[in-house]
């Protein structure tokens, strides 16, 4: 209520005056609305205010809401108060005015007098908000203002064309207006350039025309036909049978009843045959926003059919256009641009682009997906004929069996498609009748759930040759770029071979491991390209663990952050242990060294058989210890110990006994060893306490002796540096992440880690979580919770959810 007054009054407004009209309860309060005899010819100029204000009935109460709670705060957000409250009154008007005054014109026009509603008197307050949302847009950033466009006019436009009530064009003007309105506003404001490969904004734009031309018909059948331009092509996705009324208007009423012949053919069986092409369309929409090349086929082979087969028709005289009374023609302009040009020119569109939708499908999964749809018809075919043939007497005449065949090709397709197959016949009741009805329809969701499942079965580029890695990373990395060379990450080269970018493949999600390896004038070139490369394959790229740098040049290009974790840094030139601050560390160096303990440096390869045991038995104790699930991805576990470049310091006591280990992952400037970052912690639960301290500052004075300047002690996942300031009012991810924190604490004890490395007084640099688009966060967050935990069992996953809980407690 503070921070969107505006919105919270409208809202009061809209239901208070839905009460008091008693349209909330479902009484006529047409007398409030506006229109072009309401307002122009009555003269009740004062409709256009109580028309944006009164809903028409309850379901356009809970929609204005709705909207209201949603689009118009945050159009609020984005513009202020004071300018929406304007807004709301001076866009609304006006795009009343206007759609009125357009509408009072189009009655003047013989040949649009038909396709124009009514007199209906318009009550509706989404007009308002439409033309308020989209002057907002304006100010929002690229992505929002592109998105809120696109999909806004989508929506606005769809259900003009297709529904066409008055409400649809009154929207569609406020909308017009807003907009320019909104872009006078923002004259002058900076605004960034959306920075995202054209691939991208194709696929997107391409997915939702043909999610528009896959709806619009079924926004026209859910109004009752639709009076809109386009409305016309519902006549392609009726349920009924054609054939068979043409066969009943022709023989007596005692052979067959054509209300008899209505009955059989209609229900939610046939009525979803019959709308079978615009569902393949939504579904082809969902993988083209992809990339998938199966959704682009589905989408050209859908559209040319349900353009081809209605000009069939029309070519051989079963489909026939009764003129209007006025002997107008344009009547067939609009039925052809609606039933064949559009999905035509959709068609032509899609196949010039078809090099956008390069992702395809395993030859494995396609060859499961054909046969399974071919194992689903024959199964669906045969049980359909068998169930016919043994009802015969169900049928409204005896079926030959030449009859039956031909009938079980005619239930897999919409009516419209089978017009011309097989003699019209259907059974009264009984097994028979409802497998008429049902068989296609099972048929066709076996069929989409195997084309969505097919969606997700693609190939994946070759993982990257790791030796090139390797190379690139001794020319010169950061502190985590090691992390890069371990098992199951996949490594992205630019194209001249002097750039790398090692990512995780979860699911869709190309999770990019801690900063790229391309030198500082290369880094925006670097991550522009490896962003295209994701999109071009259909995935969602995101770079997690990320130095401040790299967040810098993602920002530029209109990426957004979240943190994630701290890195801990010693810098080691000049580095002792003396003074008062360093006494949480210098005491167990000296107690271990006086009692006899010493930090042996080797690899993994130089341990003997004892040696080697010792530290997996020492790892086995460790994680059974627990009885959670151990965590991967940049978290490092015994396997990645087996690399002759890591190296390993052990505490061994005097009787030769291993009490701890470490593992230390090089690093590179310029071609030199310069730093070592700290990965695989453990030791003895049994053991003498402050072994951990003791390797680390042997660690750190032994390598300053060799000249490293840096030694990393790792990254802290969740963990914040303690100089950053609390926010008041973080945002909802943040916020969710510090509560994540407090729940693993007590399973992992991510903050006690970091406040152990605190001891050691080192610099702090954050690390982040880069991603480019808002609406891919829970897509990104799930992948990296399958990156930390890709192994975890279902019993490890309960103890770490009763160790959290009780932790929590």
């Amino acid at each position: 209520m503070t921070r969107h007054p505006v919105t919270v009054a409208f809202v009061v407004m809209i239901v208070s005056a839905a009460a008091l009209t008693g349209s909330l309860w479902g009484a006529d309060a047409s007398s409030w609305g506006a229109g072009p005899l309401a307002t122009f010819a009555a003269g009740r100029w004062w409709t256009v205010v109580s028309a944006l204000v009164i809903p028409d009935s309850p379901t356009d109460t809970v929609i204005s809401v709705m909207l209201a709670m949603t689009v118009l705060a945050y159009a609020e957000r984005l513009l202020g108060s004071r300018r929406v409250a304007l807004l709301l009154a001076a866009v609304g008007i006006a795009g009343l005015v206007t759609g009125i005054g357009l509408h009072a014109l189009a009655w003047t026009v013989t040949d649009l007098r038909p396709v124009v509603a009514a007199e209906v008197p318009v009550l509706d307050p989404t007009t308002a908000i439409a033309g308020v949302v989209m002057a907002a847009s304006a100010y929002a950033s690229t992505l929002w203002r592109r998105r809120v466009r696109l999909v806004g006019f989508a929506a606005l436009a769809l259900f003009a064309l297709y529904a066409g009530d008055a409400d649809s064009w009154y929207r569609v003007s406020a909308a017009v207006i807003g907009l320019a309105v909104g872009e006078r506003l923002a004259r002058g404001r900076e605004r960034r350039t959306w920075h995202r490969s054209s691939t991208r904004e194709t696929r997107t734009l391409l997915a939702l025309l043909v999610a528009v031309v896959g709806s619009g018909p079924l926004v026209a059948l859910i109004s009752g036909g639709g009076r809109g331009p386009l409305s016309l092509v519902v006549d392609a996705y009726t349920q009924y049978d054609d054939e068979l009324l043409e066969r009943c208007s022709r023989v007596s009423a005692a052979v067959c009843d054509e209300q008899l012949a209505l009955l059989m053919t209609r229900g939610l069986g046939p009525a979803l045959l019959a709308v079978t092409p615009l569902i393949l369309m939504l579904v082809a929409a969902w993988g083209l926003r992809l990339g998938r090349r199966a959704a682009l086929i589905l989408a050209v082979l859908t559209l040319v059919a349900s353009a081809v087969i209605p000009l069939l028709s029309l070519v051989d005289g079963r489909l026939r256009i009764t003129p209007w009374v006025d002997g107008s023609g344009a009547e067939y302009v609009l039925w052809a641009v609606a039933t064949v040009a559009i999905p035509v020119t959709l068609a032509m569109v899609l196949f010039v682009a078809r090099g956008r939708f390069p992702v395809r499908a395993t030859r494995r999964a396609a060859a499961t997906v054909t046969g399974v749809v071919g194992v689903a018809f024959l199964t669906c075919a045969s049980t359909f004929f068998a169930i016919e043939a043994l009802g015969r007497r169900s049928f409204d005449r005896d079926p030959s069996v030449l009859d039956l065949v031909l009938l079980t090709l005619r239930r897999f397709l919409p009516p419209s498609y089978t017009n011309s197959v097989g003699v019209a016949t259907f059974p009264h009741h009984g097994p028979a009748l409802f497998a008429y009805q049902w068989v296609g329809v099972v048929f066709w969701a076996v069929v989409i759930a195997a084309l969505l499942w097919l969606f997700r079965r693609v190939q994946r580029p070759d993982a990257g040759d790791g030796r090139l890695y390797r190379e690139l990373l001794e020319r010169g990395s950061d502190t985590l770029g090691f992390l890069g060379t371990w098992a199951g990450n996949r490594h992205w080269y630019s194209d001249d071979r002097a750039c790398a970018v090692a990512y995780r493949l979860v699911g869709d999600v190309a999770l990019a491991i801690a900063d790229p390896l391309a030198p500082q004038d290369r880094r925006g070139e670097t991550l522009r390209s490896f962003s295209d490369f994701c999109v071009e394959h259909g995935w969602i790229p995101a770079f997690y663990s990320v130095h401040d740098d790299t967040v810098a040049e993602l920002s530029a290009l209109g990426w957004r952050h979240i943190p994630v974790g701290v890195e801990t840094v010693m810098d080691l030139p000049g580095l002792t242990f003396a003074g008062k601050a360093w006494q949480k560390v210098r005491q167990p160096l000296i107690r271990a060294e006086r009692e006899g303990y010493t930090a042996v440096w080797t690899h993994w390869h130089e341990l003997t058989v004892t040696q080697a045991s010792q530290v997996v038995a020492i790892d086995e104790e460790w994680v059974a210890d627990r009885a959670l699930p151990e965590m991967g991805f940049t978290l490092g576990s015994l396997a990645e110990l087996n690399d002759r470049d890591v190296r390993l310091l052990l505490a061994v006591g005097p009787d030769g006994r291993i009490e701890a280990v470490t593992s230390w992952m090089p690093s590179w400037t310029a071609g030199s060893l310069t730093g070592w970052t700290l990965d695989f912690m453990r030791r003895r639960s049994d053991g003498p306490n402050g072994m951990m301290e003791f390797l680390i500052a042997k660690a750190a004075l032994q390598l300053q002796d060799e000249g490293a300047a840096v030694l990393s002690l790792s990254g802290a996942p969740l963990a914040e540096a303690p100089d950053t300031p609390a926010d008041e009012d973080p945002a909802p991810l943040r916020a969710l992440l510090r509560w994540l924190a407090d729940v693993l604490e007590p399973a992992y004890g991510f903050a006690s880690l970091f406040r152990f490395k605190g001891k050691f007084r080192p610099r702090y640099r954050g690390l982040s979580l880069a991603y480019r688009d808002p609406l891919h966060l829970p897509a990104i967050g799930a992948a990296v919770g399958r990156a930390y935990l890709p192994d975890a069992s279902r019993r490890e996953i309960v103890a770490l959810a009763r160790t959290a809980w009780e932790g929590r407690r």
